[in-house]
């Protein structure tokens, strides 16, 4: 059988994968001041020393207590709480109230409040609370209160994206990815406390942004809306590689929508998750996948041309898990190929060698753009550790 064939199938490989991420960022990463170094070369060596971003702050908690989950080491231990203490110091604002998104050399650069982080606050305390972190507990609490009072918008069952400083306005843009990681946040917060109310807001966001927003697409799933969640298919069209809101239809997003809807599906076996979840992945291969050099392309336009032809590693890390729940739940044989020549691709053009850590970004052609592993909010290996966890999920599901 193909699964008992392939090493991205086997927990040993994926154990061997996640704990040598772990034993990379362990090695270079921990700031004896605070924090981690957000910026690292393929050597671990650091580029800009005081720099931290929310996201990657969160995300690298989020690994370590996965680490903890798995492996149970006192130095993932002292890792996460080390990473916790530097939010709850450092980002967190003095009264509790909010949080700021960039750090540098000790000072706030950008203050304002954005949902996407909040969604990877809860996911830390979320995987803190459920590797036995108890003090995680009222804080998860505490942000998914925050999350509701600053963004969520009841008339549309949906989070806004961004609010000022003085917590008094929101901006104008909507978006759908703030929104997915927000359910991402709700699933981990249901597995680790059991309380379904969580599971209910995963359910809620889920079936707004892949069914009802999808109605005038075909099933795709836009990036950016209006304040009246109306499509705005202008946003950023001059920027299609922007960090956090690309323009185009991002294949990757498809995938990672396929893999959150089959953890759902794993809670609540509802028809429609397993349905969308395999038209989501068809239509990301149909539309993204390169068949001269293999791998998943960034973007593709409303014509379905491709618009930015970089190949991103977060985008074959959630193809890759998303396949892995696929099968799972799939009596059919459709995904085994298409994973099997995934994971060949990933371990040929992406994977470190004898590191484990993951190449950021490359070209069509599959070649490295730069020399950086990690970088401030956009890269900390967070997504490639979290495909192997995911696929270590799936086998025991």
């Amino acid at each position: 059988m193909l699964q008992q064939q392939n090493a991205w199938l086997r927990p040993s490989h994926l154990l061997t994968q996640i704990d040598g991420v772990l034993g990379f960022y362990h090695r270079h990463a921990i700031r004896d001041t605070g924090g981690f170094y957000q910026q690292l070369n393929v050597q671990g060596e650091p580029g800009q020393d005081d720099v931290h971003h929310l996201v990657s702050s969160a995300r690298i908690v989020v690994n370590f207590a996965r680490g903890m989950l798995l492996f149970n080491k006192p130095e993932y231990a002292a890792t996460v709480r080390h990473g916790l203490d530097f939010i709850a110091q450092h980002h967190r604002w003095p009264d509790g109230q909010g949080y700021h998104w960039l750090l540098q050399d000790g000072k706030a650069q950008d203050s304002d409040q954005y949902c996407y982080g909040y969604g990877f606050l809860m996911l830390a305390y979320a995987n803190a609370l459920q590797a036995g972190i108890s003090a995680a507990g009222p804080l998860l609490e505490q942000t998914f209160v925050l999350m509701n009072r600053y963004f969520w918008q009841p008339q549309y069952g949906l989070y806004a994206d961004q609010l000022s400083v003085d917590l008094q306005t929101l901006h104008g843009y909507r978006g759908q990815n703030a929104n997915m990681h927000a359910c991402e946040a709700m699933l981990a917060a249901y597995e680790a406390t059991g309380d379904n109310k969580y599971l209910q807001r995963a359910q809620l966001l889920a079936h707004n942004i892949v069914v009802r927003n999808t109605q005038t697409t075909k099933g795709l799933l836009w990036e950016h809306y209006t304040d009246k969640w109306q499509i705005d298919w202008d946003y950023n069209k001059d920027d299609p590689q922007n960090l956090y809101k690309p323009w185009g239809y991002q294949a990757g997003h498809f995938t990672e929508w396929t893999k959150l809807l089959l953890i759902l599906y794993r809670h609540s076996p509802q028809p429609w998750l397993l349905q969308r979840a395999q038209e989501l992945m068809d239509s990301a291969l149909k539309h993204s996948w390169d068949n001269h050099h293999n791998g998943l392309l960034y973007g593709f336009d409303p014509d379905g041309q491709v618009c930015d032809e970089h190949k991103y590693f977060w985008v074959q890390a959630e193809t890759l898990a998303a396949m892995a729940w696929l099968m799972k739940y799939l009596d059919n044989q459709a995904y085994q190929a298409p994973f099997a020549e995934l994971a060949n691709y990933i371990e040929t053009h992406f994977v470190v060698p004898n590191e484990h850590i993951w190449y950021r970004l490359l070209n069509r052609q599959n070649q490295a753009v730069d020399q950086w592993i990690a970088l401030p909010g956009a890269k900390c290996d967070y997504h490639n550790v979290g495909a192997c966890y995911d696929i270590l999920r799936s086998l025991k599901a």
